[in-house]
C-alpha cells in the first residue's frame, strides 16, 4: 500500500512540471519582449533628442555665419558628433539644397518636392520621414528633420543604428515605426512585418500592449511601447524559430 501511495505521488510531480514549464515560458518570452522593447525605445529616443538638438544647432549657425567653408565645418562637425548620422543638410525657402556637411560645396539640387522637406517646413518640431533613396548618392537613408528658421535643416541617418544590439537577436524581430504604421527602421532590415502586426498598436491606442499573433508562421508573442517625446512606436516579438527568416543581409 506504501508504495502503491509513493508511485502515485510520484506520477504527480513527474506529471506537474511540464505544465509549469509550459506556463512559465510565455512569461519569459514576455519579460524578453519588454525588455527589448525598453531598449529599443530608448536607444531612438537619444539619438532623435541628439538629431533635434543638434539641428537647432546647425541652423542658428546657418543664420550667424556668413563664410560658406566655416558653416560646412560646423555642419561636418555636429554630423560627426551624433551616432548614425551620416550628414547635415540645409535646403532654402526655395527647395534648394544649399549646404552639405558630406559634400563641400553641395550639390547643385532642388530637394523641394522631398516629402520630408515639405512636412518638415509645414509644422513644428522635428519630423520623422521614412526610407528615402538619396538624389545624389543612391544610398537609402531615413530623414530626420525640421524647420529652424527660414530654411529646413535635415538629418541623413542610418536606420539600422535606432535598433539596440540588445535587439538584435536570431529568434526576435524589432522594429520601429510611425504612429501612421510606416515602417522606421527594423532589425533584420529585410524582414517582412505582416499589416496586421503593424497594425495592433494602431488599432490600440493606449500607452503601451501585449498581444499574440503568428508571425513567420509561428505563434509569437508581441508587444509595442509608445515613444511619449517623439511620434513613433517600437514593436519587438519573440518565439519564432531560429531559421525562420533568411536571406538577411545588412550590407
Amino acid at each position: 500500500m506504501r508504495g502503491l501511495i509513493r508511485l502515485i505521488f510520484v506520477c504527480i510531480i513527474i506529471g506537474t512540471f511540464p505544465a509549469q514549464a509550459q506556463t512559465a515560458a510565455p512569461q519569459e518570452l514576455l519579460r524578453e519582449v519588454r525588455t527589448t522593447i525598453a531598449l529599443n525605445r530608448l536607444s531612438a529616443e537619444r539619438i532623435f533628442i541628439g538629431i533635434d538638438h543638434a539641428l537647432d544647432t546647425a541652423g542658428y549657425a546657418l543664420k550667424g555665419i556668413a563664410n560658406k567653408r566655416v558653416i560646412h565645418e560646423e555642419f561636418r562637425e555636429i554630423a560627426e558628433r551624433l551616432p548614425g548620422v551620416r550628414a547635415i543638410i540645409a535646403i532654402e525657402p526655395s527647395g534648394q539644397l544649399i549646404v552639405d556637411s558630406y559634400t563641400p560645396p553641395a550639390p547643385d539640387v532642388n530637394l523641394g518636392d522631398r516629402t520630408y522637406v515639405a512636412s518638415a517646413r509645414a509644422q513644428p518640431g522635428l519630423f520623422i520621414g521614412t526610407t528615402t533613396i538619396g538624389r545624389t548618392s543612391g544610398i537609402p537613408f531615413l530623414p530626420v528633420a525640421k524647420r529652424v528658421g527660414d530654411n529646413v535643416i535635415a538629418a541623413i541617418v542610418s536606420p539600422h543604428f535606432l535598433i539596440h544590439e540588445e535587439g538584435r537577436c536570431a529568434d526576435c524581430v524589432s522594429a520601429i515605426i510611425r504612429e501612421d504604421g510606416s515602417l522606421i527602421a527594423s532589425f533584420p532590415p529585410a524582414a517582412e512585418i505582416p499589416k496586421n502586426v503593424l497594425s495592433l498598436p494602431l488599432l490600440n491606442k493606449g500607452l503601451e500592449g501585449t498581444s499574440s499573433s503568428l508571425f513567420s508562421q509561428t505563434e509569437s508573442i508581441i508587444g509595442w511601447r509608445r515613444s511619449e517625446l517623439y511620434p513613433f512606436v517600437v514593436l519587438g516579438a519573440r518565439g519564432l524559430r531560429s531559421g525562420a527568416l533568411l536571406g538577411v543581409d545588412d550590407r
